[in-house]
């Protein structure tokens, strides 16, 4: 049975837009006969070995330190030890390492390296990282640059989840071979059921303050002074939720905290406007794309390669908060515009970005 294995940071159950990415792929590739090793950190005390039919978790410890955003392993420790013997027993035919910044990372391309097996990095973020302190974010862009040196030292082959993503990694001179969309399951779009009455504008994802949430809320309070017609809906979690909770109250703003996936679909469902106006370094988020499965008119920063497929057809990309107050003030006074850039956001989508196109893609450029 041929066999992949996938590093990573972390895995599910862990929460993110690369840890979906994995799952997703991973499924594919089960799907089409293959074997997929997952090695990811142990930031909760899981197995460090756990087997389901054709999937295998291996999970590597590590110090708690920095553990939420970048974990660094125990090399020195039995487990794992124990991981590097399991990935032995297999013969894996190719590897895939997610990210230049990740110790997995390193630890995957080296043991691709060392056993000849060929290995495929994918790049998901468009710029470094930032806490918001400029003396921490200067010394992690050093730490990034230089464990991106080593780390090309061993990878084979270079992706990115979208085109920004392929462009970020000229900063580090490395020329991408190619794009492997961040990509979505279709999943039911027959319960799409618009709201008549108002406009619903909706914002789904985590709760950070560089999600340009706040620029969203200041904009959306603007507008409700001269449109009554309006409701702000925000579904997600995060450190920057009770600040705006507390800040900024409105009768007509829903602050849902996290929700299940059945009922975000939902959420997609009824939304008239989809707004994402982040600053984060994103890859391609799949909450856009899945706003666009379910025919939302989608108002979005340039951040995360959306600039290349939203074109002024299928959505606004804005690159100012007073941009962001037009666009959706646009969007609110022309409903036909409205409904046409949602419909048409829907045909990229299914045209570009589903999981089975992307996996086809992925195996054809492995040559496996």
């Amino acid at each position: 049975m041929k066999t992949i294995a996938i590093f990573s940071g972390y895995a599910l159950p862990h929460l993110g837009g690369i840890e979906r990415y994995i799952k997703n792929l991973t499924d594919q590739f089960i799907s089409k006969g293959f074997r997929v090793i997952i090695v990811s950190s142990n930031y909760d005390n899981f197995s460090t070995i756990e087997k389901n039919g054709n999937i295998i978790n291996l999970r590597v410890p590590i110090y708690n330190t920095f553990s939420s955003r970048y974990p660094i392993i125990k090399h020195h420790n039995k487990e794992y030890k124990k991981v590097i013997h399991e990935l032995k027993n297999y013969k894996i035919d190719r590897i895939i390492v997610n990210t230049r910044f990740h110790l997995t990372t390193l630890m995957g391309a080296r043991f691709g390296n060392k056993y000849h097996i060929p290995v495929y990095l994918i790049e998901h973020g468009s710029a470094h990282l930032s806490i918001n302190n400029k003396l921490l974010d200067f010394m992690g862009s050093i730490y990034e640059h230089l464990l991106t040196k080593k780390v090309e030292k061993y990878v084979d082959y270079n992706y990115g989840v979208s085109k920004a993503a392929c462009d970020w990694q000229k900063h580090f001179n490395i020329e991408s071979d190619g794009i492997w969309y961040n990509s979505i399951n279709v999943f039911d779009q027959n319960k799409i059921t618009k709201s008549k009455n108002k406009v619903v504008i909706l914002y789904a994802g985590r709760i950070l303050k560089q999600k340009g949430l706040e620029d969203l809320v200041k904009a959306f309070i603007n507008l409700n002074k001269k449109h009554k017609n309006i409701e702000l809906i925000i579904a997600g979690d995060g450190d920057y939720l009770s600040y705006l909770v507390n800040n900024y109250k409105n009768k007509n703003i829903s602050y849902l905290g996290s929700v299940k996936f059945e009922d975000l679909v939902k959420l997609y469902a009824k939304a008239n406007i989809f707004v994402h106006p982040s600053k984060y370094p994103e890859g391609l988020p799949t909450c856009i794309l899945e706003a666009g499965l379910m025919e939302c008119a989608v108002v979005c920063s340039p951040n995360g390669g959306t600039k290349y497929f939203i074109d002024g057809n299928n959505g606004v990309v804005i690159d100012s908060n007073d941009e962001l107050e037009q666009a959706l003030e646009k969007y609110i006074t022309n409903k036909k515009l409205c409904e046409s850039s949602g419909k048409n956001l829907k045909k990229t989508v299914l045209k570009e970005f589903t999981w089975e196109k992307t996996a086809k893609k992925i195996l054809k450029d492995m040559n496996i």
